[in-house]
């Protein structure tokens, strides 16, 4: 099914980081929400107050706080993003793909909007998505002497990063998908944290 087509796409995206595994959003859950439980922390996913250091937390806290920022990056992809996704990814490597930047506009906006219109094909692929990451394994940090605020600062910077780097339909270009990426924002808040650390807030690749 073509469904499960882009839920892969996106999910290989989560895995990189690209699909926001944060809670960086307005829209994002209250951390009682993402939790499924009492509220510790008022302003993160982990439901844990910013100054508590990752390294002391419980085994099963840090459970808690992976599942709350899943659920968050989960919150992070609707429709709207899905069908974004669809379009710039189909215009050059779906079905007749555009060759040029006319082409490949032309594409993306006929894919985009066809998405919208009927956003069924979208709603399988969150669905798909949601349970994938509900079935993923969290893997608690060994060694992690970061905060949850320096973990949220990062998870924030992929989020924001992830809902920018798709363009739209109209400012897409052949040279957009071989062009290097700007991640300065995310090395900043991310570079300083451990691989250890990241554990909290990525998807294990499979």
């Amino acid at each position: 099914m073509r469904s499960t087509f882009w839920a892969g796409v996106v999910g290989v995206c989560l895995a990189c980081g690209l699909s926001g595994l944060g809670c960086g959003d307005d829209a994002a859950p209250a951390p009682e929400e993402a939790m499924g439980g009492e509220r510790t922390g008022e302003g993160s996913c982990s439901g844990f107050e910013p100054s508590a250091v990752v390294d002391e937390l419980t085994p099963a806290e840090a459970e808690q706080a992976c599942r709350g920022y899943r659920k968050c990056s989960a919150d992070a992809v609707d429709v709207e993003y899905v069908c974004r996704m669809i379009g710039v990814m189909g215009a050059m490597f779906g079905d007749d793909p555009g060759t040029d930047d006319a082409g490949v506009r032309a594409r993306c906006a006929e894919q985009y909007e066809g998405c919208m219109a009927d956003p069924e094909q979208a709603e399988q692929v969150v669905e798909q998505v949601v349970a994938a990451l509900e079935e993923q394994p969290c893997v608690a940090p060994t060694q992690c002497t970061a905060t949850i605020a320096e973990i949220d600062a990062c998870a924030a910077a992929m989020s924001e990063y992830s809902r920018n780097v798709l363009p739209e339909c109209g400012a897409l270009t052949v040279a957009w998908y071989d062009q290097e990426r700007d991640t300065d924002a995310v090395m900043e808040a991310c570079g300083k944290l451990s691989l250890d650390c990241l554990t909290l807030i990525t998807v294990p690749e499979e």
